[in-house]
């Protein structure tokens, strides 16, 4: 399996971050939104590089006592490699270290694959957002892992 590194993201990521979030959601952060999220003091914005490429990106909040995934996103030449995994793990790891007691999320509900990472990760589907994405439409499942003490 490929190894990635992952690192804190800075302003000179902004472009990248912009056309990565592009290319995987219909709904996608301008270099603005990401800017935000790099001063945000509860926002981790994490990418993940292998060969000095920024392959994937995650954004989660700590708040308080709980993780709250915004985004994951991975190169589409980098799909179904375990780069979504890997993410995901190293969110759950750090709301861990924070002492969070669970990680929450909204996914597209015919996003089939995202669904299925989330459910291997122990999420459970607690509440539907009906209508919540406009592009293209779609309900938000929003599910939640809880974490041990």
């Amino acid at each position: 399996m490929r190894s990635w590194s992952h690192r804190p993201a800075t302003e000179a990521d902004l472009p990248a971050l912009a056309a990565l979030d592009a290319a995987c959601f219909g709904n996608p952060w301008s270099a603005d939104a990401y800017r935000q999220e790099l001063v945000r003091p509860c926002a981790r914005l994490t990418l993940a590089e292998a060969d000095g490429v920024i392959e994937g990106l995650s954004c989660a909040w700590i708040i308080a006592d709980e993780a709250h995934l915004l985004r994951i996103a991975t190169l589409a030449a980098q799909r179904r490699r375990g780069l979504g995994r890997a993410l995901l793990q190293h969110v759950i790891d750090r709301a861990q270290q924070a002492a969070c007691h669970r990680v929450l999320l909204e996914v597209a509900a015919s996003n089939l694959p995202a669904v299925a990472l989330y459910d291997a990760f122990g999420f459970e589907t607690i509440g539907t957002r009906v209508g919540y994405y406009a592009h293209p439409p779609d309900d938000a499942l929003v599910m939640a892992r809880v974490l041990p003490p």
